[in-house]
């Protein structure tokens, strides 16, 4: 084979593997679940897993997050610091999301993350690189 023949024969062949690496940058980012509502003296408690999929831990990080009651109107507002979130493990947290009964809420509004900060001081795109999960029967939306 001539050289020159060599070389798109090569890239042809090559160009594949830009799509496969292992550890693309698409898979860090942060998840977000909510996983049970249990009703006590507090009110409404919610249980959320939240999974850090970023290469550094998060020494800040916290959510601004809206509770809609049965008829879609806003009830509260709440601002949760869950930081410190280790890299690459997933944290449980539980909180108060109503003073009310769980089936008072309708719906969960991921507002923003007012703080996200890396170890080291790397700010990582929270926002638009979580993914949210809902094992409940109310709704969590960005």
């Amino acid at each position: 084979m001539s050289r020159p023949a060599t070389l798109p024969l090569l890239a042809v062949l090559l160009l594949p593997m830009l799509f496969l690496r292992p550890g693309a940058a698409a898979a860090e980012g942060l998840s977000l679940e909510l996983n049970k509502l249990q009703e006590d003296g507090r009110g409404c408690l919610a249980t959320f897993l939240i999974g850090n999929h970023f290469a550094q831990a998060l020494d800040r990080f916290s959510l601004d997050l809206f509770v809609f009651n049965e008829q879609g109107v806003i009830a509260d507002r709440l601002l949760i610091d869950l930081a410190p979130l280790r890299a690459g493990k997933t944290t449980v947290a539980t909180f108060a999301i109503n003073g009310g009964a769980c089936n008072g809420v309708s719906r969960l509004l991921l507002h923003d993350v007012p703080a996200c900060r890396a170890d080291g001081g790397g700010k990582p795109d929270c926002l638009g690189g979580l993914k949210l999960g809902s094992r409940t029967k109310i709704e969590l939306i960005k």
